[in-house]
């Protein structure tokens, strides 16, 4: 009878010993937080998408002269006197308080940097025509469909071997003058028989061909690298090998 009890004794014992252990434990993080105190030295807020003030930077000049920011929940910084509780926006320097002791607890980890999105469509013409994905972006911000975009892009492509007269271009569909239009050796872009177009379908007809569309670089269905070399000879050749061509059919039809 004797050994059950001390065995019951032993047992109670440890599990005093075994809770008091584990609250000690619990406890030691709260027990060495440090407040972080310094002088204010700046405020700045952060909103959200709807303009809501969330939160708050807060740089102080600590003790030892180094400084820290920190975010914190705007809440709590109107709380420390740091926001106004009407407005949200900083209170002015004479009016903040001359120390601040802030709690590590309310600290926000800093908000990674994100990159602003691009529409998937800029993304895939820039990648194929070797354009920023920005600049694709920034053509249909001012109003231009991608479809637009792509044409402008080939024609590009064909008549000079890259992306680079597609702004010239769009800007001449959109104020309807192609006589502006200039290739890196300083002269104008015009149609094969060295004509000025005068509206966008004839450009289009002249300077592309059906298979230059959006739809194809979507499909995955087109190559970047195979360039249209009898447009850029009907360019620089006045037609010519245009005419050509179409000799040959006919001589073709006559013998076969």
């Amino acid at each position: 009878m004797s050994n059950t009890k001390l065995l019951a004794s032993v047992l109670l014992v440890l599990a005093v010993l075994f809770v008091q252990v584990g609250s000690a434990a619990a406890a030691a993080p709260t027990q060495t937080t440090t407040p972080i105190t310094g002088t204010v030295q700046s405020i700045s807020t952060e909103t959200d998408a709807n303009g809501v003030v969330t939160t708050a930077m807060v740089t102080l000049l600590l003790p030892d002269q180094t400084t820290q920011t920190v975010r914190i929940p705007a809440a709590y910084a109107t709380d420390l006197g740091l926001l106004d509780p009407i407005t949200l926006q900083p209170v002015p320097p004479e009016n903040v308080p001359a120390e601040v002791s802030i709690d590590p607890a309310q600290v926000l980890p800093e908000e990674e940097p994100t990159e602003e999105s691009v529409h998937p469509i800029a993304w895939l013409l820039a990648e194929f025509f070797g354009e920023d994905p920005a600049v694709i972006e920034g053509y249909h911000e001012d109003g231009f469909g991608f479809g637009v975009i792509a044409q402008s892009l080939w024609i590009s492509k064909n008549v000079s071997g890259d992306a680079s007269l597609a702004d010239q271009i769009l800007q001449a569909k959109q104020s309807g003058d192609y006589s502006n239009i200039m290739l890196s050796d300083g002269t104008a872009l015009t149609l094969p028989d060295g004509t000025v177009p005068t509206n966008w379908g004839q450009f289009k007809k002249a300077l592309s061909e059906k298979k230059n569309n959006l739809g194809v670089i979507v499909s995955g269905h087109a190559d970047p690298e195979n360039s249209n070399d009898s447009l850029q000879t009907q360019q620089h050749g006045n037609g010519k090998d245009k005419d050509n061509k179409g000799k040959g059919r006919d001589k073709n039809k006559n013998h076969p």
